[in-house]
């Protein structure tokens, strides 16, 4: 088998592009200025347009003509889409987890969840967060469905930019993470259905939690729209 081809720059940019828009640098809605980004890594246009084309396909920007490339902002409608779809797939792979997950595996799960615990009293969302990723995509590797897995990672970077207000309100974090508690039992007895079941009530709270968060905070989401002239694009 070949080795892999190694990044090109446009790749790279990709990835730099990525973790801005995920860490919330460029929030949803907001114009990315390509010569702006060209001059702060040193490159082209070229690869930066390049990068955009890139993420366009995994779903986090999306190109205008004539007016550039913007952060995809979700209406409440597609945010709520994204979530059932990902509820629907959890059950599967909770059901697939508990058939072949590893005791070392269950082990790793169970550490994370310990420090997910001491991230949550500490109300450290940043952090928990972080540990959330690692710990759904643990658990799906250990399904063995590669695309599975892949699957839920593309959703779970489109609905990252909002998640945040569901974990962080009304004690989201622990709620959160007793529900990773449960679901991990389940996993442990290798129980397959009610892994499938609480893997996939686990994300439905999770939505739940989120429209309840925008409606107490009164945060709006928006869907996308192109700004109409050159003077009303963000910077």
């Amino acid at each position: 088998m070949a080795p892999p081809a190694p990044p090109t720059v446009a790749d790279r940019i990709e990835r730099e592009l990525e973790r801005a828009i995920l860490a919330g640098e460029y929030p949803p809605g907001a114009h990315i200025n390509e010569n702006a980004v060209a001059s702060r890594l040193g490159v082209s246009r070229a690869p930066v347009r390049e990068a955009c084309r890139l993420l366009q396909r995994s779903g986090l920007v999306r190109i205008v003509r004539n007016q550039g490339a913007y952060v995809h902002a979700l209406s409440l409608p597609e945010i709520i889409e994204l979530f059932d779809v990902r509820a629907c797939l959890g059950r599967l792979a909770g059901q697939q987890a508990a058939a072949s997950i590893d005791r070392s595996t269950l082990q790793q799960l169970a550490a994370l969840i310990t420090t997910m615990d001491e991230t949550s009293r500490a109300a450290d969302a940043e952090r928990y967060i972080e540990l959330n990723i690692e710990f759904h995509a643990t658990l799906y590797a250990a399904t063995g469905n590669r695309r599975l897995a892949l699957l839920d990672e593309q959703m779970g970077k489109e609905l990252r930019i909002y998640r945040r207000h569901g974990l962080e309100f009304g004690g989201g974090l622990a709620m959160s993470n007793e529900e990773h508690r449960g679901l991990l039992a389940a996993i442990e007895r290798g129980d397959c259905e009610a892994a499938g079941a609480r893997l996939e009530k686990h994300i439905q709270s999770g939505r739940d939690r989120f429209i309840r968060a925008m409606s107490a905070t009164g945060r709006l989401v928006l869907a996308d729209h192109a700004p109409s002239s050159p003077s009303q694009r963000k910077a």
